[in-house]
């Protein structure tokens, strides 16, 4: 009788494990789903454009994960873009497909705090995996891939080991800021120089990080920094000059 009680409770428990991470799961895309259903003009036109192909100015590709990003809607994005780079895969350079995934990577990264914890750690180290991948096949010399990957792995926890990687990325972008479309994008790279050097406790290097980056202080949302403008430089067949910055942040 005792045992078959015990059975009967382990069972009941199951149960309600099981519906608890159903409700987790309809909870946290329920916000980015009542999102989804309102239409964005400037959103649909973009996502348009760049349903035709590799568009010849890559900075649409951008645009659109501004709007993304915007509206809130990152898991959607990161699908959208990612359904394009695998319909148009056999007409890309091996650049055009870095660009496609860093984009993607920023927007899961984003996406990865709406998740529940039970499937996020995976999700995480999936999203490592896709901006190595970029990394890779960008040749090392596209200044977006470098900062995207810093941005993220400075957020990212500890525990993924990505700190080393964020570090080398971002004084990349500082080596190599003559490859950026604009002086500008510079300043989240200071900023999260700031963050780590604040969280391995050498507070002087983390202010005079932060004073370069022209923040007074560390209670700063993470901002999506696109330019737009005049210069040739890391976007192929991108005009860059002034930078304009979203008005969501990029939590992780």
């Amino acid at each position: 009788m005792k045992k078959s009680r015990k059975v009967l409770i382990a069972l009941l428990l199951i149960g309600l494990l099981v519906l608890a991470g159903g409700f987790l799961l309809m909870r946290s895309g329920r916000e980015e789903s009542h999102s989804a259903s309102t239409s964005l003009p400037d959103l649909e036109y973009l996502k348009a454009v760049n349903s035709i192909g590799f568009p010849q100015n890559p900075q649409l590709l951008f645009l659109l994960l501004t709007q993304y990003v915007n509206a809130n809607r990152p898991g959607e994005g990161a699908e959208f873009f990612s359904a394009r780079l695998q319909e148009f895969e056999g007409r890309l350079t091996p650049v055009q497909k870095s660009l496609y995934l860093s984009i993607i990577g920023l927007l899961r990264a984003q996406h990865a705090a709406s998740l529940p914890l039970l499937y996020r750690y995976s999700y995480v180290k999936e999203t490592i995996a896709i901006l190595e991948q970029a990394k890779q096949l960008s040749g090392g010399t596209v200044f977006v891939v470098h900062w995207i990957a810093g941005i993220v792995y400075t957020e990212i926890p500890g525990f993924f080991g990505q700190r080393e990687a964020a570090r080398a990325e971002l004084t990349w972008c500082v080596e190599n800021i003559d490859k950026a479309p604009h002086t500008g994008w510079l300043r989240e790279v200071y900023y999260h120089l700031a963050k780590l050097a604040r969280s391995e406790g050498d507070q002087a290097k983390a202010q005079d990080y932060l004073r370069r980056s022209g923040y007074t202080d560390f209670d700063h949302p993470i901002t999506l920094a696109l330019l737009r403008g005049g210069s040739r430089k890391s976007f192929p067949a991108v005009s860059t000059r002034s930078p304009v910055s979203s008005s969501r942040s990029i939590i992780l």
